[in-house]
Order: C-alpha cells, then structure tokens, then sequence
C-alpha cells in the first residue's frame, strides 16, 4: 500500500478531510464539514500532532470546503503530511486482514482461514482505498468487526464479548453515517441465531469447540434482545466520546446548522425528518452528526458513467456491473464455485455461512437502491464478508478431490497475480476482461479510475517525454502547478479550488494533450457536443499515465473549451463592477460557441448585474431555448434554474 500510494499525489477529498480532522483533534471544532463522523479523520490527522503544521489565515466561507483543505496542507509540508497520514490509515485495512483471518479461523478452519487471507491482502480495492484519508476502508473494517464480535457473543455470551461488541458498533457508527446499517444487520442476524442455533449446538464448531448449552427459543430471544439494547447503549456512548460528549458543534456552543434547521424541506421522509428535527431538540445525538446525517439524506445523485453511458441518477445494476469489472477473475469464480459449496445448506456451516451472507446482501441491497453511483469504494464493507465466505466455501470444495483443490490454488494464484500486475495504478483496476489498469477508463470513471492521483506520473512523463507546448484538463483539488507541471490548464469543474485564475485557452492548440478519464468522459460536462472533450474521448491516446490521464499529440480544434475558459473570468469581472470588460469577453465566447448554454446563462448574470433587465430577460430565454434542445437527460441541469432566473 505505502509503495503504490507514494507514486500518488492527493485524491479529491483528502485535504478536505484532514483539515477537519486536525480541527477536531485541536480545537475541538466540528462544524468544519460534518458531512462525514470524526473515526477516519481524527486517525489520520494524529500524525499532525506531532508535526506541528500551521493553519494559515483563510478567507470567509473556505475553511469547510475543499478549498480550505488545499490551503491547509499546501501552506506546509505537504508530501510528509500526505505519506504520514495515509500511514496512519493503513491501521484499517491491517486490522481488517487481521479480523478476517481470525473470523474465518473460528468459524470454518485454519486452512479456510488463509484463504482468507491471501484474498484479502491482495485485494486491489484494499489496496487502492486502504491508506487513503477517506472513510470507505474504516467503514468496512468496523462493521466486520461488529458483526464478528456479535458472533462472539451469541458463540458464548458474556460481559467482555458483550462490550468489545457495543465497542465496535459505536467505531462503526463515527466511520460513516451509513454505518447506521448495522442495527438492521444485527436484528437480522439474531433471527439467524434463532432460526439456526438449535441444529448448529447439535455438532461441534468447525474448529473443534464444544457446543454452546441449548436453551428454550424465548429465552434466547430474551437474552439477544436485551443484548442489542446494552450494544446500543454502548455504541451510542462511544459515538458522543468521539464528539467530546457534547451537543454542539463547536467549543463556544451549537453552531447554526443551516441544513438541520431546514430538515423538514430536504429530507425525502418524514419520518426521518421527524426523527431528526426532535433528536436535535431533545439532544438526542451530537449536533455534527445530525447535521452529516440530514446532508447525507439530502444528496441528490450525481452524474455517473458507466459502460460509456451517461446517467444522470443511480441505476440498480451500477454496483453489481462495477464489482464485476473491479474484482479480480480469481476472486469471482471463487465466489462462484463457492454457490457450488452450498455452505448455507450444510448442517455444520449453515449458520456461518449466513452470518456473512446477511451483512453483505443487506448492505448491497442498500447500496444497488442508493442514487449515488459513484464507486466501488462505497459497497467497500461487503468485501470482508464476501473473501470469509469464498474462501470456506472453496475450501470445502478443495478437500473433496485433489482436481478442485488444483483449481481453487490456481484461482487463488489468479487472484493474487492480477493484483501484482497492476502495480502501483490500483486505483484504475479493473480485470483482465476489461482490458486491465489501462482500459478501465473507457467502462468507469471517478474514484474508481480517476481521482485527481496521476500528477508526478505526468511529471515524469513530461520530464523525459515532451518539449513542445503542453494543455491540460485536470480532474483533481489539487494545482497541477505544485508539482511543477508547465501545462496550460483548460476548463474543468475543480479549477476554483486551486486558488489561482486560469489562462484563457485559444480555440486551436497544438502540442501534447493531457486529459484526466473523468474529464474526458463527459461526466460533468453531458454527451457529445455538450463535452468540450469529446473528440478525445474517441481517438486513441498515445500513452496513459497512471492509468487515469490520457495524452495526445497533434493539432486540435476546441471552441467549446476556449468558449467555456472565458466564462469564469468574465463573472470574476463582473463582480468587480467591470461589466464592459465582462461582456466583451462573453461575446467572444458566444462567437465560439454560439449553442452554449453555459454563455447564455452567464450573459444572462452579467447584464442583470449591470442592471440591463432586457437584455438580461433576452440572454435568459436564448439559454432557455438552449437548454430545451440539449440532450434529454441533461436539461434538468439546466431548464429548472433559468427558468427561475426569468421569474426574477
């Protein structure tokens, strides 16, 4: 993990994080993008106690958003910041390849258990995730750990058990708000134990261990329920520990809180918003954490690209389509040959089998249902059940004949010389079906490929590669001119956050071309001519640098792109009062590209702010009739939005 992530520079959401953590940890101060609970962030700042880093003076309104994330680490050392905390990060999936070796160990064998393990510590997406500052990767291992310490306690009950359990579900909780699933799973999985307990004491366990005393069905009942109120009760203690055991969001008292005050009008249920307006006035829970909760509720879906489609909303065969191409064949087809096993109809394992089924199906469920499609890190928490359950199903399949034992060895050996040659890009992985690390950017995009990590392979490429002028079109938080990258940058989503203006970009350019997989997608952008980068998405590139940045050589005609590069200087202008200025350079750009939507809006906003209404109403409607005319699926973007500026 530590040699891969070194060749990386910062994803997306890495800042982001740990300046809120640092803040957490320092200043007691959780009002900075509660978005997420404190568990991930609070581990990875831990090494920036003992560094010592400043935090620089930043301007209103950025100290909880990605921009004050990039002021933060970038005002110190940022390489040692960065390598530090992700080292710290790896405590996670360690401890998870540790959890899953012993939970397989008890619960089907010792050599089922180092099945377990060798999937494990090879797991591309393990390795990809692990030693970053997000909360994938924690997730995941606290609610394996919770489920496999309730097993624990159900196997022999007793007040230690019973604590490292609540202990677990509380670390679950502060991982990831959608950890909040794990409630439904231990219901689910107290019903196992009761539907399959009796037959399951009847044998000894599958590491010789004696059975457990049978008691009478409502006894047991009684027992587990009240097990689940003292995890509870556990769980929730540790959740206000990790807020300093207090209601408000900040040291000097509750914080305004702008998306908890109007849960009523963004929560989609109102049950829920109900739920959450009196536990925010009773105190129930944490201001920060119902404040992420209601922001988690409130996320709308975001445009995703799969197979080469562009979709607006989630689609219930996003996920199962990403964990076919981003699990490695070894991986698969043990899955498979594990039905094959029939673990969940086997008298000794019936009851194991469905303790790691449930969790996983539950979570997926939940997942396949979700509008948000944007990686495989976030249905990250079924791998652990999944890697038990394949390796004690193969197992089993291998001690029947010495031919199934050859093919689960060589599946395993599949499985782990995949991961081996995708080094360092795991990231981008996907299996040999798709064409491998390389080609995964013509089927998926985002943080499955391509999340801002490619710059010093850019670097090193341009080093030794490239003399001649260089453009590019960067998906990332982080500046590309930090690491000394000479290129001209083009229009892309991220650039505000870098802190800098971008230069304009001449309708034709000529050179070498770098364009990030997101970007060049569309993603953000919508199909065809409405992409400014279209046309390299359909030639063919001649490198591909970590696996996420195309590059192209030659002469390109670009209007949309040199279009779009005028728009946010020309709205920069207009906020200084220089509205003559301002328009002159949206009329260049409407001379480039006279069907963007994106001009007209923006001469819309500069002649309402020079207070020329006709004109303003004018350049309204001309987007307006813009927007009616673009692809379906991408006039909600549009249509909703100028619309109300016309009502005004």
């Amino acid at each position: 993990m530590l040699l891969s992530v070194r060749q990386e520079s910062q994803t997306c959401d890495e800042a982001y994080n740990l300046f809120a953590g640092y803040e957490y940890l320092t200043a007691g101060d959780f009002s900075i993008s509660p978005a997420h609970p404190p568990l991930s962030r609070d581990v990875g700042a831990l090494p920036l106690l003992a560094l010592r880093p400043i935090v620089p003076p930043m301007p209103n309104g950025e100290a909880g958003d990605f921009r004050g994330g990039r002021v933060f680490v970038y005002a110190n050392r940022a390489e040692q910041i960065l390598f530090d905390t992700r080292a710290a990060m790896t405590v996670f999936p360690l401890l998870m390849a540790l959890l899953i070796f012993l939970a397989a160990r008890e619960m089907f064998g010792p050599e089922a258990a180092m099945v377990a393990l060798a999937l494990a510590a090879f797991e591309p997406n393990f390795l990809a995730h692990g030693p970053l500052l997000t909360n994938d990767v924690a997730l995941a291992t606290c609610l394996f750990a919770a489920a496999y310490a309730f097993w624990r306690y159900v196997q022999k009950p007793g007040p230690w058990r019973l604590g490292v359990c609540g202990i677990a579900c509380g670390l679950t909780l502060v991982s990831k708000h959608s950890g909040l699933i794990l409630f439904p799973i231990l219901l689910l999985l107290a019903l196992v134990e009761l539907a399959t307990a009796p037959a399951a004491r009847a044998t000894t366990t599958a590491n010789g261990l004696p059975p457990a005393t049978s008691q009478p069905a409502q006894r047991r009942a009684l027992r587990l329920a009240m097990a689940l109120a003292v995890i509870a009760a556990i769980s929730f203690a540790v959740l206000w520990s990790f807020y300093d055991l207090r209601y408000a969001d900040q040291p000097t008292g509750p914080g305004v809180a702008p998306m908890l005050a109007s849960v009523g009008s963004i929560a989609h249920s109102r049950l829920m918003a109900f739920s959450i307006a009196h536990a925010a006035r009773f105190h129930l829970l944490p201001q920060a954490f119902l404040e992420g909760l209601v922001f988690l509720l409130a996320t709308e879906s975001r445009p995703t690209c799969l197979l080469g489609t562009r979709y607006l909303h989630g689609v219930w065969f996003y996920f199962p389509t990403v964990l076919a191409i981003k699990c490695t064949l070894g991986f698969l087809l043990l899955l498979a040959l594990a039905l094959f096993a029939r673990l969940a109809r086997s008298r000794e394992s019936r009851r194991e089998a469905l303790w790691m089924l449930v969790p996983a199906a539950v979570f997926l469920a939940a997942t396949v249902t979700s509008n948000l499609n944007i990686g495989v890190r976030h249905v990250l928490p079924i791998f652990p059940f999944l890697i038990v359950w394949a390796a004690a199903g193969a197992w089993k399949l291998a001690k029947s004949s010495r031919a199934a034992l050859v093919a689960v060895s060589a599946l395993v050996l599949l499985h782990v010389a995949s991961s081996l040659r995708a080094y360092p890009d795991y990231l981008p992985y996907s299996n040999e079906l798709w064409g491998g690390p390389s080609q995964t950017y013509r089927v998926l995009t985002d943080s499955n490929v391509d999340w801002g990590q490619s710059l010093p392979a850019v670097k090193r490429y341009l080093a030794v590669s490239s003399s001649e002028p260089c453009w590019m079109a960067y998906f990332g938080t982080v500046d590309p001119a930090y690491f000394g990258i000479p290129c001209s940058q083009m229009p892309v989503e991220t650039a505000i956050i870098w802190g800098r203006p971008l230069r304009e970009i001449p309708p034709t350019i000529e050179g070498t071309v770098l364009v990030s997989a997101t970007e060049m997608s569309g993603q953000f952008w919508g199909p065809d001519n409405l992409n400014p980068y279209e046309q390299f998405r359909l030639a063919r590139p001649t490198e591909n640098l970590g696996g996420s940045i195309l590059v192209y050589h030659g002469k390109f005609e670009v209007p949309l792109a040199s279009a779009l590069s005028r728009v946010t200087p020309a709205l920069a202008l207009s906020d200084r009062g220089e509205f003559d200025s301002a328009l002159a350079e949206l009329h260049a750009a409407e001379a480039l590209a006279p069907q963007s939507v994106d001009v007209q809006f923006a001469l819309g906003r500069v002649f309402k702010a020079a207070g020329r209404a006709d004109d303003a109403r004018q350049a309204f409607q001309n987007a307006l009739r813009l927007a009616t005319t673009i692809h379906p699926e991408s006039q909600p973007d549009w249509i909703p939005i100028i619309r109300s500026e016309l009502a005004k």
